[in-house]
């Protein structure tokens, strides 16, 4: 014959009360002990029968005055649950941390405990390691303006003593003949000092554009960047003959800086008029479209292409795919830092002979 349905419920709930992983305790009106779990006997190492009958303020004399203590006796007044999220108690020299709730069982107290040391360690330690991210964080801006500032110093004060140079230099040539021994070392000082005028000036430009990155942005139009664009490649589009298409339908306009939208634009064109193939009429398609809010812009030309093994090269500092014609290699450097710091990406698809293809998410 099965029991009665209260039995089996007193049955489990003392059961469920004896074997808890977490320390559970009962009090009287008096806050007097009238039971106590297992895990609460090894966590405190008292035994049982030390428990039973001592009064609340007996066991943790620390509690008597305290806003935990009245707490307690007015969940037993009112029969309102009342909980703590994390108390501290100190054994061994230990610290632990503890979640406390107190609730109203027929007449007496509960009071169950939940061990939060280890999670509260963690969270210390996350707060502890923001913290130094933080810190780290706010050296490395501080680094970064500091070398930002040394560039420019740089850029700035070298090029002065440079263009003097280039020009002294073309002054002694134009002064008089030159020996035939000295000729090839005076033509070869002044190729490389261009060379170090250009790379010179290819620092300034890059400085110029970092210097907006903080810039306001507003609704910007491609078809009016696109006709500036090539209101000043005029003279080489017509010369190449180039056929540019464009599509901004399903895009018209971003918000962004003018500045370095035209940037992108004017870098882009610019290469593919420069790098177009000698046996075939260049061929430019520019397109915009919006896609899950954000706006991609496509830049596609048929020209000579590279190697797509040296994508991943394509974007440094002063490097170029091709040396035959004259250029500083900052351009691409320049689109990359503008897509990226804005929080964009960039990619490129290319086939050497066939032409490129610039994808940017903005």
């Amino acid at each position: 014959m099965m029991k009665p349905t209260t039995t089996i419920n007193n049955d489990l709930k003392s059961a469920f009360f004896e074997n808890a992983y977490s320390p559970f305790v009962i009090l009287d009106d008096q806050m007097n002990f009238v039971d106590v779990n297992q895990a609460s006997i090894a966590t405190l190492g008292i035994p049982k029968e030390n428990f039973i009958g001592r009064n609340l303020l007996d066991i943790f004399p620390y509690l008597k005055d305290t806003e935990r203590y009245d707490s307690y006796k007015e969940v037993l007044k009112t029969g309102v649950p009342a909980g703590y999220d994390e108390l501290s108690f100190v054994k061994d020299n230990i610290e632990y941390k503890w979640m406390v709730k107190a609730f109203k069982i027929g007449d007496y107290l509960g009071i169950s405990t939940r061990d939060i040391t280890n999670l509260s360690n963690t969270i210390g330690q996350l707060k502890m390691a923001q913290h130094s991210l933080k810190d780290v964080n706010v050296n490395l801006k501080r680094r970064n303006k500091e070398l930002e500032e040394f560039s420019y110093v740089a850029a700035h004060d070298l090029r002065a003593p440079l263009t003097n140079l280039k020009s002294l230099f073309e002054m002694f040539l134009m002064a008089g003949p030159i020996s035939d021994e000295l000729s090839p070392i005076v033509v070869r000082m002044q190729s490389v000092t261009k060379i170090m005028c250009d790379k010179i000036r290819a620092l300034n430009e890059v400085i110029a554009v970092k210097s907006n990155f903080n810039g306001n942005h507003e609704k910007v139009v491609f078809s009016e960047v696109v006709a500036k664009v090539k209101t000043g490649l005029s003279e080489d589009i017509i010369k190449s003959r180039a056929i540019i298409k464009e599509d901004f339908s399903g895009c018209p306009s971003i918000k962004h800086s003018p500045i370095h939208i035209e940037s992108i634009v004017q870098n882009l064109m610019s290469n593919a008029l420069k790098y177009r193939h000698p046996k075939r009429k260049p061929i430019i398609k520019i397109s915009a479209k919006e896609v899950q809010g954000k706006v991609h812009l496509s830049f596609k030309d048929n020209g000579l292409g590279f190697d797509p093994a040296l994508s991943d090269k394509i974007f440094g500092l002063f490097k170029r795919m091709h040396t035959h014609v004259e250029g500083l290699g900052i351009g691409l450097y320049i689109i990359h830092s503008i897509v990226t710091e804005s929080g964009g990406e960039i990619e490129v698809e290319s086939q050497v002979n066939k032409g490129s293809e610039f994808k940017i998410q903005f």
